[in-house]
């Protein structure tokens, strides 16, 4: 796996220079005066209207674009939706660095397989959604709209100014529209919380109505929501049920978020009012349960089972309740219990596209891990990094007649990874005679073509000695299942892996084994860019597979399950086993040597700086510590590459001697843009030695 390089000089070093990187910049702590990228809200409607999506030309505020794009999901037709509303502490917390920061107890979402739109939540008057939030989202398949709002006298003047005539609230509403195509999220929440003049009602709704219709041309699919708030008179009073009240704005928009203050009587209008549309109407719900049916909390599944029955949409608000109100330490632990007892009541969704690539990682980790091994210790967050997380649950083993669901945990850990901050752990026992056991992993309608490859990464923790592990995938096709096999199948009783699939067509199973070691080999550089030896120090082991469906019938993949099978006996009662799924891919064969022709070019160093710092004292890579003086760098690398063969890029540096000698590679960071801001790092500056240099190396993840 080639990179793209650029060298800086360590002659000569300017200590005076100050770069000027603009407003979307600021310091990441108390204790630096350097600068980092961050998400920032928009203040007023000037700095709206002055807003352009180049400048000087370059893409503004590029740091700040999204990547990845609205992924495939599977649908459900003709049932509720859910929106989640995200609003904690005024937004553009920890959230707001776009690179990430350097701490694991931040709030997040690993649950998007019951959320249709995602809406970034804050008091200013434009909250622009952080891409962090975006990319998770879209990676899942999940809308992400930010939220114009305007409140109190202040809210008031703005909108004298906006919607003083059809001209000025059209100049608003394209520049929000275009603001949404640039930064690749998918519309806008607004909510207007301040009494209007009768006069601008009108305008009001011309401006919804337009900003819908350039909404839809400029991004597909796109969504503009309308909060219950302002009625036909100006008034503000929350209505908390749809009506010739506050209809007008449903009727020019695509859908309404109903206040939290509802009665049932109320929403049994609101469907009778809604019609054919009555899956648009969102429901309020307050997590923080503020007059809210049900108290919010752990119970706001009755609010929410209220809204199911009268077959609304619902919009749950503030899920960081679980962070804000209850902390950071048993934070997993009660965000799964917050979903798992909405899940029943959300439709499941789940991929439906190829490429299919996911490492679980959650967006943190206590470690940063490249390949099984630790490239940056620490904890850190950054939700650009999150993988697709699975459709099911733990959930699953205490659901429906599963009689050894008591045997089985499922969840992600943040102990120990292979790519990014986590990995799956998997755990359970040969309990009641039982010869395997299954974990569902993933719902999902994936369309494919015969040759796949496909492969799955794990670590084992316990039981490698009694038993074996196969990643088992179920199809629409005339083979029902697809089991990918440890080695080659010939002490596994394929009985056991039939009648422990969940899958009644027992006897519609092809078998596959892993590809030889040679080939294997060669996947290993083009998959990871190590090699097999690398990753095995670490005890991490990848299997790969061609698969070929001799049929000749295109199929989908519906589901993706793994299985421990028992090989052995071991002493006691129970027989514990225990791995860590630390990455599971599937692609189309041809897609991989595709990738591998994509190189990245004009990779650029601008907005460089130095900075003394005699306190530090750098260290080689082979860790031997250098007396010479220590500078710190930064600058803002920049490269291109084509956008459809990776969104993500590892950047490396070393140190290059006059001859052309390099050192060892050393890890810096992790891009989601074409482009990386390099902050503070610390580099040995040898008077002695003038003709060195650091040189950057930027590798395409794919």
């Amino acid at each position: 796996m080639s990179g793209g390089t650029v060298s800086v000089s360590l002659a000569d070093l300017d200590f005076s220079i100050k770069p000027q990187l603009g407003k979307n910049f600021e310091t990441e702590s108390d204790t630096s005066d350097s600068l980092v990228p961050v998400s920032r809200p928009l203040y007023t409607v000037e700095d709206v209207l002055a807003w352009t999506p180049h400048k000087d030309g370059c893409k503004t505020d590029a740091f700040n674009i999204a990547t990845v794009p609205l992924a495939k999901r599977t649908q459900q037709d003709g049932v509720p939706k859910t929106l989640v509303c995200h609003d904690m502490k005024g937004g553009y917390i920890e959230d707001r660095f776009v690179q990430g920061t350097w701490r694991d107890d931040c709030y997040l979402i690993s649950h998007w397989q019951h959320i249709d739109t995602f809406v970034y939540f804050s008091h200013h008057f434009i909250t622009l959604p952080p891409p962090g939030w975006t990319n998770a989202a879209h990676k899942h398949g999940v809308k992400v709209l930010g939220t114009l709002i305007t409140e109190w006298d202040d809210g008031a003047k703005r909108c004298q100014q906006f919607l003083k005539d059809q001209v000025s609230c059209r100049g608003l509403a394209d520049k929000l529209a275009q603001m949404a195509q640039h930064y690749n999220f998918d519309g806008w929440l607004i909510n207007i919380e301040n009494p209007l003049e009768a006069p601008q009602v009108k305008t009001l709704v011309g401006f919804v109505s337009y900003l819908t219709e350039v909404m839809h041309t400029a991004v597909q699919g796109s969504e503009v929501i309308w909060y219950d708030s302002v009625i036909t008179t100006g008034e503000l009073k929350w209505q908390d049920e749809l009506n010739d009240k506050n209809r007008i704005f449903f009727d020019s928009c695509d859908g309404i978020f109903l206040n939290y203050t509802w009665k049932e009587d109320g929403l049994q209008r609101s469907v009778e009012m809604a019609g054919e549309r009555q899956h648009d109407v969102y429901v309020g719900v307050d997590v923080f349960g503020r007059n809210c049916y049900g108290g919010g909390g752990f119970n706001s599944n009755k609010a929410l089972s209220v809204i199911r029955k009268q077959g609304l949409s619902a919009a749950v608000f503030a899920p960081g309740w679980v962070l804000e109100k209850l902390g950071a330490d048993n934070f997993s632990t009660n965000q799964n219990k917050f979903w798992d007892l909405l899940s029943d009541l959300c439709p499941m969704h789940g991929p439906a596209a190829l490429p299919f690539v996911t490492s679980f990682c959650q967006g943190q980790g206590q470690n940063f891990y490249i390949n099984g091994q630790v490239a940056r210790r620490g904890p850190w967050y950054n939700l650009s990094c999150q993988q697709v997380q699975t459709t099911f649950t733990s959930a699953q083993f205490s659901q429906g007649k599963d009689q050894t669901g008591e045997n089985r945990t499922m969840r992600v850990c943040t102990k120990d990874a292979f790519h990014g901050g986590g990995s799956l752990l998997l755990g359970g026992n040969f309990a009641h005679a039982c010869d395997a056991l299954s974990f569902r992993l993933f719902s999902s309608e994936i369309p494919v073509q015969s040759p796949l490859l496909v492969s799955y990464t794990f670590k084992w923790e316990t039981g490698a000695d009694h038993a074996a592990v196969h990643l088992i995938l179920r199809t629409t096709g005339q083979t029902k299942q697809w089991v990918l096999m440890e080695g080659d199948g010939d002490t596994i009783d394929k009985t056991s892996i039939r009648n422990n699939t969940g899958d009644n067509s027992t006897d519609q199973a092809v078998y596959f084994i892993a590809l030889p070691e040679k080939e294997c080999d060669r996947l290993y550089k083009e998959c990871f860019g190590c090699t097999r030896e690398e990753t095995a120090e670490q005890g991490w082991w990848t299997r790969f597979y061609m698969l070929t469906d001799d049929t000749g019938t295109e199929c989908m993949i519906e589901g993706i399950n793994l299985q421990y099978s028992r090989t052995g006996t071991v002493e006691g009662d129970t027989e514990e086993v225990c791995l860590r799924l630390g990455e599971i891919r599937i692609m189309n064969a041809g897609d991989l040597e595709k990738n591998q022709k994509s190189t990245i070019t004009n990779v650029t160093c601008r907005d460089v700086s130095w900075k003394k710092s005699p306190h530090l004292t750098a260290t080689t890579p082979a860790g031997d510590s250098m007396a010479a003086k220590t500078v710190l760098f930064s600058a803002t690398l920049q490269w291109e590459y084509p956008q459809v063969s990776s969104s993500s890029f590892d950047v490396y540096f070393w140190y290059k001697g006059a001859a052309g000698n390099t050192t060892d590679k050393v890890y810096v960071g992790r891009a989601q843009n074409s482009m990386y801001r390099v902050v503070d790092l610390p580099v040995i500056h040898d008077e002695a030695d003038p003709g060195n240099s650091i040189e950057f190396i930027v590798y395409p993840i794919q």
